[in-house]
């Protein structure tokens, strides 16, 4: 009898639902239009204005590279919960990205130094009220949509899918922060064996707290280092002591500040879609995966991640982990509803600072918080002679 052989099926490419075309928005989407065998990019913004000259650039330029990307605009505003869930099922896309937040990370950045180390000393965490409301939002809309499909969030997802994961709103994970660090680890530990970069594997549990410590220009005192896992490979075999890993991880490594990160962020987060969209699982990092704070090793591909087995430490481990490092960005503890209770001197600061005084912040307290956030902090700026961009 003549034997027949048969192919798997080539997997349907990916929709795409991209949310907020800003700064990191707008350059992933960049990015996604010259990468080939995705699927169609829907844009969703607020501004149909500024989001089909975004869809435009990106169209236009990445046909200039020799790419045909299947690009539109979608008006979509995440205040409004029910016309999202309501444009969710119309879609369906198979991928749902967001950069969508209410306040630039990187404003504190154009404050005079004095009044930028004084509020970088609260660490990041107190101004989780500008990062949390869109996403909750969304994944209210998730919810009420019934959608099955993956959603990668950008905004704080180390604590912000962890408050989400309390209230049972949990995204898929989110993107960058510690897969921002791996291949500065992966670079240096190459350099240091003189071997190829494909060689070397990086395995990383870490919370967004440890990046101002992985990227600062100075090194900083070991009391300011939060808890991490660091393992190195090369091949099978673990290079850690030969590369002196902790010594790579922390030596002084600078980046251009403020909107220049988009690009490492994005890379990380095309690089995630791509796995999810591809047959065979990859081993990259998250932040914030299935809701757990911090960032961990995971599996992407098939449509689904799941987390990645660790040599030498337990999941539970590596939660407790980032339990603890959540302390160096400001924050004390995430309660079982999801409230957050942020340390009592990173508090203190922001008091000082502008008169904004939150030691805990309920999720149905958020967009308030925000606002109120916002304006004192663009008060502050504007009496120490800075303009705060528009949005």
């Amino acid at each position: 009898m003549m034997k027949t052989s048969m192919t798997a099926p080539t997997p349907k490419p990916p929709k795409i639902l991209l949310i907020g075309p800003g700064e990191l928005g707008g350059t992933v989407l960049e990015l996604l239009a010259r990468q080939d065998g995705l699927g169609p990019i829907v844009v969703g913004g607020r501004d149909p204005g500024r989001g089909e000259a975004r869809c435009n650039l990106a169209r236009i330029g990445a046909m200039a590279q020799g790419h045909a990307p299947d690009i539109r605009f979608l008006k979509l505003n995440l205040r409004d919960v029910a016309a999202t869930a309501e444009a969710l099922r119309r879609e369906s896309p198979d991928i749902l990205f967001t950069a969508a937040t209410l306040q630039a990370w990187w404003l504190t950045d154009l404050l005079p130094e004095q009044e930028r180390a004084w509020l970088g000393r609260a660490r990041f965490g107190v101004w989780l009220p500008i990062h949390l409301p869109l996403t909750l939002n969304l994944m209210q809309a998730v919810r009420a949509a019934q959608f099955k499909g993956i959603v990668l969030t950008a905004p704080f997802p180390d604590v912000v899918n962890c408050v989400l994961g309390r209230l049972d709103l949990a995204p898929t994970c989110g993107v960058g922060n510690l897969d921002e660090i791996v291949p500065k680890v992966r670079h240096l530990a190459a350099e240091r064996l003189r071997a190829p970069l494909a060689e070397m594997r990086v395995v990383l549990v870490a919370h967004h707290a440890l990046e101002p410590a992985v990227f600062a220009a100075l090194a900083l005192p070991a009391g300011d280092i939060p808890p991490y896992f660091l393992r190195v490979y090369r091949g099978a075999e673990d290079v850690t002591a030969d590369v002196r890993a902790d010594e790579l991880l922390l030596s002084p490594y600078p980046l251009p500040p403020g909107p220049a990160w988009s690009f490492l962020t994005a890379g990380s987060t095309v690089r995630l879609i791509r796995a999810l969209s591809a047959g065979d699982e990859a081993l990259l990092h998250a932040p914030g995966p299935l809701g757990l704070p911090g960032g961990y090793p995971i599996l992407a591909g098939r449509g689904a991640i799941r987390l990645a087995p660790i040599e030498g430490l337990s999941q539970a481990g590596a939660v407790a982990l980032n339990e603890r490092s959540q302390m160096f960005d400001g924050i004390e503890r995430i309660e079982a509803d999801g409230t957050v209770v942020f340390r009592g001197e990173s508090v203190e600061i922001l008091r000082q600072a502008f008169g904004y005084d939150c030691q805990r912040l309920r999720p149905d307290e958020a967009a308030a918080r925000a606002t109120e956030l916002m304006a004192r902090f663009k008060d502050y700026a504007s009496r120490l002679g800075v303009r705060l961009p528009e949005r």
